[in-house]
């Protein structure tokens, strides 16, 4: 099994991608425009999302040959093994080289040990072995001090520092603080004659180095009285010197470690759950900075004598109180993700259906109430309204036909149920009575008589012809005069034509049409409605005739005139 594979960026980025391109195009409150821009900064975005999972990828190709060394002695051991014993990253000065040899990995009875030759690659090797493990990540990482290999504390702390940043990145990659081990090794120069034991604290979190001394010292007091194959002096300065070390690292170590408590610092303290100090055989570092410490502090006198080094020990015992993580599958994150995902889609195509419908229901229902609060008079605007409402009738009859569309459906349609009011608007349409096409009005309620002046009472039978003319201002308006045959015949065709100008005249001014509007004619006696050998037909003959009369405009764009009026024919007089 590949140790470098990993979370699949890609797949989870093209999937939320798909996502949000079927949401535009299916479910989108929103003009083309903002859809096509939207969909292109979806397809950005996972483009993006694609190049920096590479980009990981090739930040881990360096340290690549080092994880499959790594892989190379981990994919033999049993599955349950994996799983059940504690893995921990190991970093470390000269100690080690000792501890590990050539060997990258370590097995001891409760822990298997990974070594980190470069700590700059901590991180990535913390992702590779949680993939390894299935998700299960890295259960600690153990940092071992050689305590007399650091000349002063510049460099300690340089030293550290490097740690500090490499194993907060480590916790970052994999979501959370990794445990951190601290252990010490001081080099006793005669070399013991017996193992010495972990003298520290393990499964809590370490904050306070005086509470770590005072825990400490109670097992360096009890180990000083205990018979072992030192006589008592040897094993009161082994203590000593042990306890100085741990007083070193309290003031020392600690703090660095711990470092970004305090709000002004740009490091997050580091999990620091156990903390040990053994003795080891070697060299003891009198120029070192803990023999230095240990002069100043205790009164110890360091010898500069040289002794073999022995392998150091692994802090193994130190383990005991650290809890082993839980797994966290990729796969089953991946799929978790991309179903949360999938779910937020669904709730916003849902969101927008009901939305659409929602302004849908408003708007069929707002130009239906429009439609009815229209004046009857007013049939133009009556028609473009209906109009309208046929378009949703269309509409919605064809949802009826070939189904609801995306945007409409989740169960959020309420369409149906509008039909019916429409039919019931739209069959209740009936057009306005058709206006009279010409109107009668006897002379001698105009005009005196031989006068072509209209009289002081002629307003009152007008005002009806007015009306009736402002109701169809698209029909041109014909007056004829007309009188009977008593007199001179030319005499009574000047006087018809002055007549119908007078009546004109008047229209024109009461309706606020402009004269051109208008045309008039004189015919005299020449026809005659009724006999002029009657009193009764010649009143009937004098009379003046208003007709509306269709624009020649309207008849090229297929209207009719009035039967028997040529409208386009008549010439307008003065």
């Amino acid at each position: 099994m590949p140790i470098v594979k990993g979370y699949p960026y890609r797949a989870v980025a093209s999937w939320v991608m798909l996502l949000a391109l079927a949401w535009l195009a299916f479910w989108s409150p929103w003009s083309d425009t903002w859809n096509v821009f939207l969909g292109l900064a979806a397809v950005l975005a996972a483009v993006a999302m694609c190049w920096w999972s590479r980009h990981l990828r090739t930040r881990e190709a360096p340290s690549r040959d080092t994880l499959q060394s790594i892989a190379a002695s981990l994919d033999g051991l049993p599955s349950h093994i994996r799983r059940t014993v504690p893995l921990v990253l190991t970093l470390g000065d000269s100690a080690l080289a000792s501890t590990f040899g050539d060997d990258p990995i370590r097995i001891t009875g409760n822990a298997v040990w990974v070594r980190v030759e470069n700590a700059t690659g901590l991180a990535e090797s913390a992702v590779a072995l949680r993939h390894w493990r299935d998700g299960q990540g890295p259960d600690a990482v153990a940092c071992l001090v050689a305590a007399d290999h650091h000349p002063d504390y510049p460099e300690l702390s340089g030293y550290l520092r490097r740690w500090h940043a490499v194993i907060a990145e480590a916790g970052r990659a994999l979501g959370y603080p990794l445990p951190v081990c601290l252990a010490i090794y001081a080099a006793e120069a005669g070399g013991p004659p017996d193992e010495c034991p972990w003298f520290g604290v393990s499964g809590r979190d370490i904050e306070d180095g005086d509470t770590l001394c005072e825990i400490l010292s109670t097992g360096l007091t009890a180990y000083a009285q205990v018979a072992t194959a030192l006589d008592r002096e040897q094993r009161m300065h082994r203590a000593a010197r042990l306890g100085a070390v741990a007083q070193w690292a309290a003031d020392v170590m600690l703090p660095v470690v711990r470092e970004g408590a305090d709000s002004g610092s740009h490091f997050s303290p580091l999990r620091m759950t156990a903390f040990g100090v053994t003795a080891v055989s070697g060299s003891q570092g009198v120029a070192s900075h803990f023999g230095k410490f240990t002069s100043q502090r205790t009164g110890l006198v360091s010898t500069a004598r040289t002794a073999p080094q022995a392998a150091y020990p692994l802090p193994a015992p130190l383990l005991a109180g650290i809890p082993i993580q839980r797994p966290q599958p990729v796969l089953p994150r991946a799929v978790a993700h991309a179903f949360v995902w999938l779910m937020l889609a669904f709730c916003a195509a849902a969101a927008a259906s009901a939305w659409q419908n929602r302004a849908l229901v408003a708007r069929v229902t707002e130009d239906m109430s429009r439609y009815r609060q229209l004046d009857p008079k007013h049939d133009a605007t009556r028609v473009d309204a209906l109009q309208t409402l046929k378009r949703h009738r269309d509409v919605l009859e064809g949802y009826q036909v070939h189904g609801v569309p995306p945007r409409l459906g989740f169960g959020f349609y309420r369409g149906t149920p509008l039909l019916s009011p429409i039919h019931a608007l739209i069959a209740a349409y009936s057009p306005p009575a058709a206006a009279p096409s010409t109107i009668e009005l006897d002379s001698l309620s105009l005009f005196q008589s031989g006068s072509a002046t209209l009289s002081p009472g002629a307003n009152r039978a007008l005002v009806a012809a007015v009306a009736i003319i402002q109701a169809h201002p698209d029909k041109r308006v014909l007056v004829a005069g007309h009188t009977d045959s008593i007199g001179n015949a030319g005499s009574n065709l000047r006087l018809s034509e002055a007549r119908a100008a007078s009546v004109r005249d008047w229209l024109s001014d009461a309706a606020g049409l402009p004269v051109t509007h208008f045309a008039i004619q004189g015919y005299g006696d020449s026809r005659p409605k009724a006999s002029n050998d009657t009193a009764a037909g010649r009143a009937a003959n004098r009379r003046v005739e208003i007709t509306l009369v269709t624009d020649c405009r309207e008849i090229a764009r297929g209207s009719s005139a009035i039967p028997g009026l040529p409208a386009c024919s008549f010439q307008q007089k003065e």
